[in-house]
């Protein structure tokens, strides 16, 4: 018998407990751990899912005051960590075995948006680099979302690992929803579209990203600063409500750089080219009727709920891997139903 501190919810307990080792060394066994699925080696699952939790919210700091006010729990910042990154490697190693149950829905799924945005994370050595945060949302047939699921990879070289990740919550959704319309939603990034296109039957480029754009060319299609806000809001007026209204704009780009003659503004060359790009993705009279969305505020909401808002506070700088950790337990948290589930599957873990 050997006597061990473990880490509660209301305390610090000392426990005797049998440990095994094999007569030639090696990993020593304690039944005790792995019956009460210990975490991180001295943690309980309930300590470490109320901490977790708060962490997810908070910095560590902030969770220590928590604790000590809230609960009479005196607690470190090294072990508020501690329990972040062991959560987050639970997370991390179950990712691709565990698969969650969707809420109730009270409708019938008939639109499944897939999109996906960058954001930028203050790396410790690297400086800011790029955290994905993609969203799969399920609409009815009025347009209105039921349901989200949120997902995020720290920053890597290429986006392999996000796509990975992407890509099995997407196969899980199709199989419950093989006859939904399935559609790709995100701004004019190239990288985006690529994966889109092989996972959605539709594209929708933004329509605020759209608007910006057309805003930029307004200079170049009327300089009276009167007459160039009533085209825009005429622009974007017709670009969202007329069918096939992003063809007569281009139309009508092209029409105003012939006026130009040889030397058009660069600012109409630009968004010429990026009408031309993306003319199949800005048919919003269309998609409105099926019922389909045509703005990624959730994924743009989804960058500053799951990396911005909890990554990037004042002074804030991290290691990679503790990114990882961080997103991890934030999109459990954030996905309604994922958080009880995630602590539901890790109580059936057995040796």
């Amino acid at each position: 018998m050997r006597k061990k501190n473990y880490e509660t919810a209301w305390g610090r307990v000392s426990i005797s407990r049998h440990v095994y080792q094999r007569s030639r060394g090696g990993k020593i066994y304690v039944p005790l751990e792995v019956g009460a699925r210990v975490v991180g080696g001295n943690c309980t699952p309930y300590l470490s899912k109320m901490v977790s939790w708060k962490y997810a919210q908070l910095a560590a700091s902030r969770v220590c005051e928590d604790m000590a006010m809230h609960h009479h729990r005196s607690i470190s910042r090294k072990l508020v960590q501690k329990i972040g990154s062991e959560v987050g490697l639970i997370a991390w190693d179950k990712e691709m075995e565990w698969s969650y149950d969707l809420p109730e829905l009270k409708e019938v799924v008939k639109c499944v948006a897939i999109s996906r945005d960058g954001t930028t994370t203050p790396i410790i050595g690297q400086g800011y680099r790029e955290t994905m945060c993609g969203t799969i949302s399920l609409y009815n047939k009025t347009g209105d979302r039921l349901h989200t699921i949120y997902k995020a990879c720290a920053p890597e070289k290429g986006k392999e690992g996000f796509d990975r990740v992407m890509n099995k919550e997407v196969e899980e959704i199709k199989a419950l929803f093989p006859s939904a319309k399935y559609v790709g939603l995100a701004d004019g990034a190239a990288n985006n579209w690529t994966y889109l296109n092989g996972c959605t039957t539709e594209q929708v480029l933004d329509f605020y990203h759209a608007t910006e754009h057309l805003s930029e060319v307004s200079v170049a299609m009327e300089p009276n600063e009167e007459r160039r806000k009533k085209w825009l809001d005429e622009a974007c007026h017709d670009l969202k409500h007329r069918p096939k209204a992003a063809v007569f704009l281009f139309r009508e780009l092209q029409a105003k750089q012939k006026e130009y003659g040889e030397h058009p503004p660069q600012v109409l060359l630009d968004n010429l080219t990026y009408l031309s790009n993306n003319l199949k993705r800005m048919d919003y009279c269309r998609f409105l009727k099926n019922g389909f969305p045509i703005g990624s505020g959730v994924t743009e909401a989804a960058c500053k709920v799951l990396a911005k808002q909890r990554l990037s506070g004042s002074g804030m700088r991290w290691h990679l891997h503790k990114v990882q950790d961080m997103l991890l337990i934030r999109e459990l948290v954030c996905t309604r139903g994922r958080w009880e589930q995630f602590w539901a599957f890790y109580d059936q873990i057995r040796a």
